[in-house]
């Protein structure tokens, strides 16, 4: 497996099971990291939990690890949460203009079909957590 497919995250154990291992990341933005962002309020930096399902035997809580995440997965990511949700509700909007001529109406029925499309998503959120997962590469000491 080349590292170039991968993103890398260095990461803290939080807990362990035998179902999943937690990992906390420090997620930074860009700015994060730059010498002056103790007087910049646009510094960025946030904790976030991941759950790595693969089974360790050997890992504590408590441990530094390195988790992966595919490279690929990245379009369909921004697929199913950006484009396909826009296109939605442009698709929404146009017909329901032309077929009504009504703005509000169009506008209302615009929003109100992103409620079965998150439905639908958060019914498949088990699937889309096995597709969209993320493995321990190694410990560090």
């Amino acid at each position: 497996m080349a590292d170039l497919d991968y993103i890398e995250h260095e990461g803290i154990v939080t807990e362990v099971t035998p179902q999943l291992t937690r990992v906390r990341i420090v997620n930074e933005s860009a700015c994060a990291s730059c010498h002056a962002k103790g007087s910049c309020t646009a510094a960025d930096l946030q904790d976030k939990i991941i759950d790595v399902y693969q089974p360790e035997t050997d890992i504590q809580v408590g441990q530094k690890v390195m988790i992966l995440g595919k490279k690929s997965l990245a379009p369909k990511a921004v697929l199913l949460a950006y484009v396909y949700p826009i296109m939605l509700i442009l698709a929404v909007l146009v017909t329901t203009f032309y077929a009504s001529s009504d703005e509000l109406l169009a506008g209302g029925l615009a929003l109100a079909a992103l409620i079965p499309y998150y439905t639908v998503i958060y019914l498949l959120k088990d699937k889309l957590k096995k597709t969209f997962s993320f493995s321990i590469k190694h410990q560090i000491n």
